[in-house]
């Protein structure tokens, strides 16, 4: 049993020490983020960038402009203090209505597990399993993943 472990703990992905996402990073987001800006999502933070959905270009926009002074603010947080890079992508229209009517903003979503698979096959030492996530984010870039309907 003990020989399983091992294999598992060497074998399995782990996140990266310092994912940040969920309620904890939604506080550090409400306290940092500009005031114009309240539409903005906070998706997750890795390896020194933040990944941030905003609903439309203006936002973007203004957000990309705000940056350097986001960047300031969001460093001195605990465990934001090695941010290098905000992440912007945008949802459109269709996108931003049907992640408030609790859609996942698909494409969003893929574009951004793409990165985080890509991040993570950087950590694995197992070639085959490295191979598989370098796949899964190849695939997730292009979109051409599909639900084959199995659990």
């Amino acid at each position: 049993m003990q020989a399983i472990a091992r294999f598992l703990d060497r074998s399995l992905p782990r996140p990266p020490a310092d994912l940040i996402q969920g309620p904890a990073l939604e506080a550090l987001w409400a306290r940092c983020r500009p005031e114009g800006l309240h539409a903005v999502e906070a998706l997750f933070y890795c390896r020194g960038r933040l990944f941030v959905v905003a609903p439309g270009s203006a936002s973007a926009a203004r957000l990309r402009q705000e940056t350097p002074d986001l960047l300031a603010r969001l460093r001195a947080e605990v465990g934001l203090g090695a941010i290098r890079e905000i992440v912007v992508r945008r949802v459109g229209w269709e996108g931003a209505r049907s992640r408030s009517r609790g859609g996942e903003g698909r494409p969003v979503r893929s574009a951004i597990g793409s990165r985080c698979f890509e991040s993570l096959a950087e950590t694995v030492c197992d070639a085959s399993l490295k191979a598989s996530l370098t796949r899964l984010a190849s695939a997730l870039a292009s979109g051409s993943t599909e639900d084959t309907g199995r659990a």
